[in-house]
């Protein structure tokens, strides 16, 4: 409680333990700020002739705010919405030698409006090559962290508005559903729910499905299921705000309204994977999304 009277956001605010500061004072390399959480020490006087990169995992106080449009709980979004005004002044206030690392060309350009330094570093992911099934999948899947608000609206709208009028078998498939997203889910007897699978049945359930379903309402950042949707599922059909800035919309099929993804899925349901198809996700993946090529634009700017 005493943190939301703190100028400064609780996410940030937080992680200042002068221990970090030490630490980063025992040596003079680069510091790199592994998202604006992290960045309490950024402007330190000690640290001021540093090489300093914020890999920005999104537009930080957007984020706050979608977070706040998506929360029931009135505390929870009195919280987000307090923390999304502290974070949009913090940024602001940020140091003006800080090189920011952008996650997507939508962010890059936001920030390029702020700072003198900014580069766009796609998402660094696990994955090292295609690992997409043949054959036809038997289901839709939506996945995702089913306990943060964002996910569980995205859910709640796709039921609604696209899975509650087809016939399709879908699974959803995520971390610590909330009950009332269970009972939703259960009103709908071709939908079922998979909580809390491991890492192993979650790629499992990707790479079975037939089409991998993908909604966010907000283009802030990136969706880092996105990478493994493609890597490792058949068919994508995402909506124009998870794939913005992201130079992946040729890979997938981006539908612009429920009606849109109601008439595609019949579709997609009956047609398998080709072997061009395959091809292009491996050439603009292995362009864009080489963690080996990133991982130089990170040493180019040190």
């Amino acid at each position: 409680m005493k943190y939301n009277f703190k100028s400064i956001p609780y996410i940030i605010y937080t992680r200042s333990n002068t221990n970090l500061l030490d630490r980063l004072l025992k040596d003079d390399w680069p510091i790199l700020f592994e998202g604006i959480h992290t960045t309490f020490f950024a402007g330190h006087h000690d640290l001021s002739k540093r090489i300093k990169i914020l890999r920005a995992h999104n537009i930080e106080h957007e984020y706050y705010r979608g977070l706040t449009g998506a929360e029931k709980n009135l505390a929870k979004k009195a919280f987000f919405y307090t923390e999304a005004i502290k974070l949009e002044h913090y940024e602001k206030n940020l140091p003006a030698e800080l090189i920011i690392a952008a996650i997507t060309e939508t962010d890059a350009d936001y920030f390029r409006k702020r700072f003198s330094s900014v580069v766009y570093l796609p998402a660094f992911h696990p994955y090292e090559s295609l690992h997409c099934q043949p054959g036809i999948g038997k289901y839709i899947l939506f996945h995702g962290d089913l306990s943060v608000p964002e996910n569980i609206s995205s859910a709640i709208y796709l039921i609604k508005d696209i899975f509650g009028k087809i016939r399709n078998k879908v699974v959803i498939a995520g971390k610590n559903p909330s009950s009332s997203l269970q009972n939703y889910i259960q009103q709908h007897p071709n939908i079922r729910l998979e909580a809390n699978p491991s890492e192993v049945q979650m790629n499992e359930l990707i790479r079975n499905a037939q089409i991998n379903m993908l909604h966010a309402f907000h283009s802030s950042g990136f969706k880092l299921k996105l990478i493994s949707a493609l890597l490792n599922g058949r068919h994508c059909i995402v909506n124009p705000a998870l794939i913005s800035g992201s130079g992946l919309e040729d890979l997938c099929y981006v539908v612009k309204d429920p009606q849109e993804a109601i008439n595609l899925i019949p579709r997609l349901m009956d047609i398998s994977l080709e072997i061009d198809e395959l091809d292009q996700r491996r050439a603009i993946l292995s362009e864009k999304y080489s963690n080996l090529t990133n991982a130089q634009i990170i040493l180019n700017i040190i």
